[in-house]
């Protein structure tokens, strides 16, 4: 019988520590589920097995969250809650392997994995859609630097005895 398991390596490229927030089985359990928590450039991995003796496969979910500071314009230090979601299975059936992984602001965070099955090549943002077991290796998060540029210019200069005030606007 084939090797239905999913083995997955997740890279926290970023400041931030990634908290498990959740995970799912579907199909197969966890030979060695997501860590409670991932540090900031660290990794981490987890497997799933598929059933013994059931042709069902190897299917399953993980989310984790990061608390990031706010790069607002208004300055007040709030926080944003970013969840990143791995969904993967590895298919008893024919053509049906797939992995996804998303996450709540796409704006912040770029995203990238390579995947491959049994001992082919590695496939970079691409999952094989038929063969066993199913690695994804470097499942990777960065974050993307958001940049404020402010220009400011000079509308009045005005005098006042012996130093000068200036107006400024943005």
């Amino acid at each position: 019988m084939s090797d239905l398991s999913t083995h997955i390596n997740l890279k926290n490229n970023t400041s931030y520590t990634l908290g498990l927030v959740g995970h799912t089985s579907a199909h197969g359990h966890w030979d060695s589920g997501p860590p409670s928590s991932i540090g900031s450039f660290d990794s981490a991995s987890f497997s799933m097995k598929d059933p013994s003796g059931a042709a069902a496969g190897s299917e399953g979910t993980a989310t984790y969250q990061a608390v990031v500071p706010d790069t607002n314009e208004e300055g007040n230090n709030s926080t944003i809650n970013v969840t990143f979601l791995v969904r993967f299975c590895d298919s008893y059936s024919a053509d049906n392997n797939y992995c996804y992984f998303s996450t709540s602001h796409p704006e912040l965070f770029a995203i990238s994995f390579e995947a491959k099955t049994g001992d082919g090549s590695w496939n970079k943002n691409y999952c094989p859609e038929s063969g066993h077991p199913v690695f994804y290796g470097f499942y990777k998060i960065d974050f993307i630097s958001k940049i404020y540029l402010y220009h400011f210019k000079i509308t009045r200069i005005v005098h006042y005895g012996s130093f000068y005030h200036r107006s400024f606007s943005q």
